[in-house]
């Protein structure tokens, strides 16, 4: 997650997840990480994704890098 004057940047990676029936477990399997490291890109304890990994999770999630994210405006 990025701040920069008030708006946000949010990895929404356990919501597209949900959204295609899928477990931490399950997606964990299918892209060859660890449940330890699915869970921090869940909870916005990574700092950064490589492209690579975003790509894996498109693959995976078959979604453009997009849908993986949103951009909030906090109010002033």
């Amino acid at each position: 997650m990025l701040d920069l004057y008030g708006t946000r940047i949010v990895f929404k990676l356990k919501e597209v997840r949900t959204g295609k029936g899928l477990s931490q477990n399950e997606l964990a399997r299918l892209c060859e990480m660890s449940l330890t490291n699915i869970r921090k890109y869940e909870q916005g304890k990574m700092k950064s994704i490589p492209f690579d990994t975003l790509a894996l999770f498109c693959k995976v999630l078959d979604c453009e890098p997009g849908d993986l994210f949103v951009r909030v405006v906090e109010a002033a």
